[in-house]
């Protein structure tokens, strides 16, 4: 044989060789991959506090920090603190920004608490009835059913008013005398 074909027979039977070794080490690589952590490493999830006397109600950054809204709704107090802040009524221990959970030390229990979702609904609102008055002066005065007579009248003097004045108005406009104004006194 010469060199060049020595040569080649050696580098083929290496790279048969080591094809059968990867063969081999690629299913160990498949169930156990360097990237993922060991099962006896594994942690498991922090298990959600139901019912906890604590809500987990907002974060903020602010330039002195992250601060964390709890509130107690036993004692119907509420603070917001510092991840480990020390001397506060709750003591922040962590926060996971992907679950939006918080972990939270509070007389001396621990509390594993999601952020707390605001519950708004709308209210149905009912249509008030209106009825239409036309006054002798041609101004229009709503009334509405239920409403004490004493409201209708103070309505009806306030309508009177606005007429009056409007009447001086017009009237200083155009250059003419003011008509003669009279006061009513509405009756009580």
């Amino acid at each position: 044989m010469t060199t060049p074909s020595t040569l080649s027979f050696f580098f083929g039977l290496c790279l048969v060789s080591v094809g059968a070794r990867a063969a081999v080490s690629l299913d160990g690589l498949a169930s156990e991959s360097p990237f993922m952590p060991k099962a006896e490493e594994e942690v498991a999830a922090p298990v959600v506090t139901e019912n906890a006397a604590v809500e987990f109600r907002g974060i903020i950054s602010t330039k002195e920090g992250v601060f964390f809204g709890l509130y107690d709704r036993t004692r119907n107090l509420a603070s917001w603190v510092k991840q480990d802040e020390k001397g506060a009524d709750f003591n922040v221990r962590s926060y996971d920004a992907a679950s939006e959970r918080v972990t939270v030390d509070y007389q001396g229990q621990k509390y594993t608490l999601p952020l707390s979702m605001s519950k708004v609904s709308t209210a149905v609102s009912t249509p008030v009835p209106v009825v239409n008055m036309q006054p002798a002066g041609g101004n229009r005065v709503v009334a509405v059913p239920g409403v004490r007579v004493d409201d209708q009248r103070r309505l009806e003097s306030v309508a009177a008013e606005v007429r009056r004045r409007r009447a001086l108005r017009q009237a200083a406009a155009a250059g003419t005398p003011a008509p003669a104004t009279q006061t009513t006194q509405a009756p009580k």
